[in-house]
């Protein structure tokens, strides 16, 4: 792959963001400061740079829900 095949690759998941929980990517609405992962229902904190989304941490509260959520059906 040549370096402009990369860039443009990249340039595609602008906005994007991969969960840390199931890996799955998703695209936040712009500028959200939290967006859910529509694969697995956990939140996540979002940062912007411009278009440019990232993952800072994910929203504890959500994921205690959701752990306590796990431990009662198991």
């Amino acid at each position: 792959m040549t370096e402009t095949q990369a860039s443009s690759k990249k340039g595609e998941r602008i906005g994007e963001v991969r969960c840390q929980n199931c890996f799955e990517r998703f695209s936040p609405a712009l500028g959200a400061d939290k967006a859910l992962c529509p694969a697995c229902g956990f939140e996540w904190l979002i940062s912007w740079s411009g278009t440019l989304a990232k993952i800072r941490k994910p929203v504890w509260e959500s994921w205690e829900r959701q752990l306590a959520q796990v431990s009662k059906k198991g």
